[in-house]
């Protein structure tokens, strides 16, 4: 869903749970935690050879073989569960702050944030050109910036294209400055 314009004419609001943060870390972690086809084909050989040694041997034999599967069942368990367990409970140990009172807007040279603090209103821009790379999930996209030598990261929650924000701009400006996503 676009809007006719692709830019934001008026910065929408921005707002960010720490539950959110959380979860948007822990959605861009299971992105990446995917297992590479060549161990899926070494987990399938060492079953199937663990299978066929049950299978074909009789006697005291096999315990080997019984060990080989079991021990491919608890790698995937514990690759899947046991790791998603503990990298929640890391991402939990840091604390985050709810993002409120920040509007965002997408204009023709970058993103552009705005926070009114007191009577006063802070700017701040991030160029297309200081983006160095983005990844982006069913929820989310990732952008990460090198400000002024400080590396910045910035969660865009696609709930915003209720509020009409333009993500397919932001998609556009990224993988003409970046390339695709990560």
């Amino acid at each position: 869903m676009s809007s006719t314009y692709g830019y934001t004419l008026q910065p929408i609001p921005y707002e960010l749970s720490a539950a959110e943060q959380q979860e948007a870390q822990f959605d861009l972690w299971k992105k990446g935690n995917k297992i590479s086809p060549k161990l899926w084909a070494i987990l399938a050989a060492i079953s199937i050879a663990a299978i066929a040694g049950i299978v074909f041997l009789k006697g005291y034999s096999t315990a080997f073989f019984w060990i080989m599967l079991v021990a491919v069942a608890l790698f995937l368990v514990i690759r899947f569960f046991g790791l998603a367990w503990y990298v929640k409970r890391e991402i939990a140990k840091h604390p985050t702050q709810n993002v409120k009172g920040v509007k965002i807007g997408v204009q023709p040279q970058g993103l552009i944030m705005i926070q009114k603090v007191g009577m006063q209103e802070g700017r701040a821009m991030i160029d297309w050109k200081q983006v160095t790379d983005w990844q982006e999930t069913d929820k989310y996209i990732f952008i990460t910036a090198s400000v002024k030598g400080q590396t910045s990261s910035q969660i865009l929650p696609k709930r915003l294209v209720a509020q009409k924000f333009p993500f397919d701009t932001v998609r556009k400006h990224l993988i003409e400055v970046v390339g695709q996503a990560k």
